[in-house]
């Protein structure tokens, strides 16, 4: 009966522990049922959301972007991985939560999420010009470099003490069919190649 008792109130905390994050990002990971092999996402409101498990060594298992366009639950069943232990990696906006899944005896359990905020800068084309748009990122210096289609620097700044950044680039006198935006800030690097043509 203690043992019982003791798998009970770890299995309440188990669940707990996502379901309270729930309320910081709106979104929870939970085991559909703890005698399956499946795990449960609910995004409680309109968001875009990326999920991934990864095995051990990194490789990507299974991708899937999510558009919640109103409250969502999707199911992912996991039976056809063997025994083991893996990563489901949920982003949403410029946060990111990390959980461990493990598989053993067709039954996963899910550990409580270690969150990351990641810089996410948007980029877009709006007419004669590029704008990059970064805001809330952690203080301190932001580096900026901008590639042409040849890989050939055409911009490169580091601004100092910065939290976020708004820039407009010019291109109205460029024959460049792309340039790509290399935007690094506290050990995260952020890429992305804009087409102008």
């Amino acid at each position: 009966m203690k043992n019982f008792v003791k798998i009970g109130l770890i299995a309440a905390a188990l669940f707990a522990a996502p379901g309270a994050f729930a309320n910081d990002v709106d979104f929870s990971l939970k085991v559909k049922n703890e005698k399956e092999k499946t795990i449960r996402i609910f995004i409680n409101q309109p968001k875009e959301v990326e999920l991934f498990i990864y095995s051990t060594d990194d490789e990507v298992l299974l991708e899937d972007k999510i558009h919640a366009s109103k409250e969502l639950t999707k199911t992912y069943d996991l039976n056809a991985l063997p025994d083991g232990k893996y990563m489901v990696k949920v982003e949403m906006g410029a946060q990111v939560a990390i959980y461990e899944v493990t598989i053993a005896n067709d039954m996963a359990s899910l550990s409580a999420p270690t969150i990351k905020e990641v810089l996410r800068p948007e980029i877009k084309v709006q007419e004669d010009f590029i704008t990059l748009n970064l805001e809330n990122a952690a203080k301190g210096p932001i580096e900026v470099q901008v590639l042409d289609e040849n890989n050939d620097q055409v911009f490169l700044e580091t601004f100092k003490d910065k939290s976020s950044l708004f820039r407009k680039f010019n291109i109205s006198q460029s024959n460049c069919s792309a340039f790509t935006f290399v935007i690094k800030q506290d050990k995260q690097v952020f890429t992305k190649t804009i087409q102008t043509l």
